[in-house]
């Protein structure tokens, strides 16, 4: 029998093909992901309304489809019962929402990069795995934080290098940026990724469910168009996440203020961008947004942006702004957005008592996330939060005050960052399976996206200068580096703090080409307390940036091969 594409999301006719998740020979259950698809509407996942096995596939990647197209031959039958459905997908007709009563070792409250790896690792260890997710697989870090980002990042590069293509000997005009070409790459990005995780689901035979948990000390409720279910776990992990916070002040809610969330989605330019908030996020849109041609200002409340980093790696950061031309307003009190005659955006802030205005054609407001505390009863879980009021408390094992429970990612508040959401949930699922894992957050790596990239793992002088820890640094300049000069990228320095007593690294800071990969080199050195007196005869391939780590362990004890 043939199957066919009957509907496609919204009211859209055609789509284009994007990944395809079977192959010939599969069998398929309903409900089972069949390809991505990509409308107007934006991107969706084809599922199935058949059980058998696929005789032969008649799509291919990026073709462009329409409804009534044959998608595939197969042996097997039609299932008039409505497919599991998994976010904002393929729909196969009305049903009503079929009621289940679902057990389970682990329930998993959240599909983001804590979530979805918290529930895998559970399959791995032998757990039946419930996954609940309320919006899109992936959480922030998928659809709006992290990987969209990079994905911008990446044109963001591209349009600086066409810029100096000519110290390298090549003539090129200037480059000619369409945003809507971009976010369609983005989207692609995240489909893509989306449907690996989906793949990875099926695969350790997770159970995802799509709806809005509500818990009580028992059971978790879900109800949705398509299903209407009850799930008894026998343990929970909270991974509910966290969203943008606004300031609270007159003209926040205006239309031309964004945050990190409807930023990516723009489709035209803006010409001149007002950024509030120079933090990890601030920055990273400052820098994407000045490349991709934009005039950007950042009002920053503290006397310095970046705050929690050490100073010569912030410096390195505002002479680039300066060089650059992005306008920085540190030690800034945001007081009013409002919209001028024209539609402009009209910033007001105060500066060491004086008033200041900011006239852009956007705002992005990235003053931090807020957990989201409230995205399931709490007190009906007998879950207590933090001395702050500002996260759930949970121990070392990610156990909150109620033994059935765990807590892992931005929910907790302890470090908002999708990798020690990820290994959190590790541990979390381990600890479930009777495993006796815990965090330890002596070595947690940090990511900075702008130009020069750069990245921090242990500790910083800031943190040893404020405990009054003994430590000394090492510096290696990648000026010294062939592999960078040879890039054109000299800019930057690998920096190692260490303890002569007991021979161990504290801390590392690399700003420069490769900065936020080659960061991964000392997360384990300083982990595992290695003596860096051992590292002396590791021998580094030439040429490459990761010598410089080399040269700068070398450093340590004043044996330095390439720089005096």
């Amino acid at each position: 029998m043939q199957i066919i594409l009957n509907k496609l999301y919204g009211e859209d006719k055609s789509a284009k093909v994007g990944k395809i998740l079977v192959k010939n020979g599969d069998t398929i259950q309903p409900g089972d992901g069949l390809f991505n698809a990509e409308s107007t509407k934006g991107n969706f996942l084809v599922q199935s309304e058949y059980e058998g096995c696929i005789s032969k596939l008649l799509i291919q990647e990026g073709q462009q489809i329409k409804i009534g197209a044959v998608i595939a031959e197969m042996d097997g039958k039609k299932v008039t019962q409505e497919p599991q459905s998994t976010g904002a997908a393929y729909s196969f007709g009305l049903a009503k929402p079929k009621k289940e009563d679902i057990s389970c070792d682990i329930a998993v409250i959240g599909g983001g990069p804590g979530g979805y790896v918290a529930a895998i690792r559970g399959a791995q260890l032998g757990a039946k795995v419930v996954l609940i997710e309320k919006e899109h697989l992936g959480g922030t870090c998928l659809n709006s934080g992290c990987i969209p980002t990079k994905s911008f990042v990446k044109s963001a590069h591209l349009s600086d290098e066409i810029h100096h293509a000519a110290e390298v000997g090549l003539e090129v005009g200037p480059p000619v940026v369409h945003l809507d070409q971009i976010v369609k790459r983005k989207d692609e990005v995240v489909s893509n990724l989306s449907s690996g995780i989906q793949y990875l689901l099926k695969h350790w035979n997770i159970r995802l469910i799509q709806g809005e948990a509500v818990v009580s000390e028992q059971s978790i409720q879900v109800h949705s168009s398509k299903i209407d279910a009850t799930i008894f776990p026998k343990k929970t992990i909270l991974a509910t996440g966290s969203s943008p916070t606004r300031l609270n002040i007159p003209g926040a809610d205006l239309p031309v203020v964004l945050t990190n969330e409807e930023i990516l989605n723009m489709k035209e330019l803006p010409q001149a961008l007002t950024i509030i908030g120079g933090g990890v996020i601030g920055m990273e849109f400052a820098f994407i947004f000045n490349s991709l041609g934009s005039k950007v200002s950042v009002i920053e409340y503290m006397d310095s942006i970046l705050f929690n980093f050490d100073e010569d790696l912030v410096a390195l950061i505002q002479e680039e702004c300066a060089h650059r031309g992005i306008t920085l307003h540190t030690g800034a009190k945001v007081e009013e957005i409002s919209l001028a005659e024209d539609k402009q955006a009209v910033t007001a802030f105060t500066r060491k008592g004086k008033s200041h205005l900011v006239v852009g054609d956007t705002v992005l407001m990235s003053v931090g996330r807020t957990p989201n505390l409230s995205a399931v009863n709490l007190q009906e879980l007998r879950v207590e939060l933090n001395e702050k009021k500002n996260g759930i408390q949970v121990d070392h094992h990610m156990v909150t005050s109620n033994p059935s429970v765990y807590a892992i990612g931005d929910v907790t508040n302890i470090i908002q960052l999708a990798h020690v959401a990820s290994h959190q949930g590790i541990v979390a699922a381990e600890h479930c399976m009777g495993q006796s894992s815990t965090m330890d957050y002596t070595a947690v790596p940090s990511a900075v996206f702008v130009s020069p990239e750069f990245a921090t793992v242990g500790l910083c002088e800031k943190e040893a200068q404020k405990s009054a820890i003994s430590y000394e640094v090492s510096k290696f300049p990648f000026s010294a580096n062939g592999k960078a000069l040879s890039q054109g990228q000299g800019h930057g320095f690998v920096k190692i703090l260490f303890d002569t007593q007991n021979h161990c690294i504290l801390g590392a800071a690399v700003i420069g080409p490769n900065a936020t990969d080659l960061i991964a080199c000392f997360t384990p050195l300083i982990q595992q307390k290695t003596d860096y007196r051992t590292l002396h005869h590791t021998i580094f391939a030439h040429p490459t940036t990761a010598e410089s780590i080399h040269e700068a362990i070398l450093g340590i004890t004043g044996e330095a091969i390439h720089f005096a």
